[in-house]
Parts: C-alpha cells; sequence; structure tokens
C-alpha cells in the first residue's frame, strides 16, 4: 500500500493560501494602492488571491483568454515595371570647319607617296642636242621620274657620223654614284648599237630623281662634231 497526503478541499486551499500571504507579507505581488504600507484592505496590502489569478478566487468569473489579434495580411507589392528605353537621339549635322577656324593657316604637307601598281616600259632620253668635236668629251645627266626604273639596255645612234655607234667611246656610265663598270676604263660604244642583238649589261634600279650618268667621247671623222643620241630603256614602275 502507498501512503499519499491527504487531500486538501478547495476551501481549505484558499485558506491556505490566504494565511501564507499574511505571514510573508508584501514581499508577493504588487503593492497597495495606497502606498507601501498604507491602510489595510485586506491587511494593507493587494487582494491576496490576485497573485494566484482570478481562477483562484471563491466565486470569481474567468474571464476569457484574451486573444491577440491576427496580424494584418500582407499587401501584395506592386508589379517592378522596367523603365522604357530612351529614344535614340539623332546624330548632330557633320558640319566642315571653314579655313578661319583653323589657328594655323593651311600649308602643303609631305604625304607618303601610294605604292606602285604596274610595270611599264618606258625609255630615258640621253642626248646631248649640241654637237661634240672630236676627241671630246661629254657627260649627259638623266633624271627619271618614277618610283623605280629599271634599265635594261642602253642604246647609241648611228644618226650624225658616218661610223655610227663605233664612232663613239662610252667613258663611264653611272646610277646615282655608282658605276656600272666593275672597274674604271673605256667601252667601245658599238656594244651599244641599236643593232646589237645583245649589250651583255645589266643596270641597277634607279630611284625617283637618282642621276643617271653616261660620259662618251666622240672620236669621228666629222670635223664640226657630231651630235649624241642614245636613251636607256627599261621598265618603270608607276
Amino acid at each position: 500500500m502507498v501512503n499519499r497526503p491527504p487531500q486538501l478541499s478547495p476551501s481549505q486551499q484558499y485558506a491556505l493560501l490566504a494565511g501564507w500571504y499574511d505571514i510573508v507579507g508584501p514581499q508577493v505581488g504588487q503593492w497597495a494602492h495606497r502606498g507601501v504600507y498604507g491602510g489595510r484592505a485586506y491587511g494593507g496590502y493587494p487582494y491576496p488571491y490576485a497573485v494566484m489569478g482570478a481562477e483562484a478566487a471563491p466565486g470569481a468569473v474567468v474571464a476569457p483568454p484574451v486573444v491577440a489579434p491576427a496580424p494584418p495580411m500582407p499587401m501584395p507589392a506592386p508589379p517592378v515595371l522596367a523603365p522604357p528605353m530612351p529614344m535614340p537621339m539623332p546624330a548632330p549635322p557633320v558640319v566642315a570647319p571653314t579655313p578661319e577656324a583653323f589657328v594655323f593657316p593651311p600649308r602643303a604637307a609631305v604625304v607618303e607617296a601610294p605604292l606602285p601598281t604596274q610595270a611599264n616600259r618606258d625609255i630615258l632620253p640621253m642626248s646631248t642636242g649640241v654637237p661634240i668635236l672630236p676627241t671630246q668629251s661629254a657627260q649627259i645627266t638623266g633624271r627619271p621620274q618614277t618610283l623605280v626604273f629599271k634599265i635594261g639596255r642602253f642604246v647609241i645612234s648611228n644618226a650624225g657620223t658616218a661610223g655610227g655607234a663605233a664612232d663613239w667611246i662610252v667613258n663611264d656610265i653611272k646610277i646615282g654614284n655608282r658605276s656600272q663598270f666593275v672597274q674604271s676604263g673605256d667601252v667601245p660604244g658599238d656594244l651599244f648599237a641599236t643593232n646589237a642583238i645583245d649589250t651583255f649589261v645589266r643596270f641597277e634600279a634607279a630611284q625617283t630623281a637618282m642621276d643617271v650618268v653616261v660620259v662618251v667621247t666622240y672620236i669621228g671623222l666629222n670635223e664640226s662634231g657630231c651630235p649624241f643620241f642614245g636613251a636607256m630603256v627599261g621598265t618603270a614602275a608607276v
């Protein structure tokens, strides 16, 4: 058998709690509205059953539990709309500046020449235009006005003298400042006759405005002399 403590009736429980409150004093519960030790409404202290809840008082009407109001429903956020695309602005018109707008007056400018696109067969005249007396020498200079002039052949005319190209001695041929002979010396003119099958001579290329010089001496029999007529035949890049 299990010994259980005797059970108290509700009235006995209320009496026990009230006596406990009178013994403990103001250490439990709230102070009276008339001061800490003022008046003795129920012993000068708050109602003893307040510490136990309203349901502990005899004959108390239990108030319904206070229900917290439901939180308000969140309002739906308005839809986020993308901003409209801005309308493209038309480009301002391009206005050519007037000559007065420049700080410095316009002048000629040095620009790079375009590259050649083709090669043509050209002739560089090499003539004196005046008679050259016997045993006299003459220097004829030509300046081709092309980007590159590749000389393929030098010819001497037979006109004006009985011996033709044989009446001339070629003392030197220069392209720029370079002699086209492997050493200094004279070369017979008939080596460059117009009716020669091949002169066996190849020359360097002459650049723009580079001097092409031929030095010749007349050894013919005309006492009044004879003009020199010659030409450089080659390919010009244009």
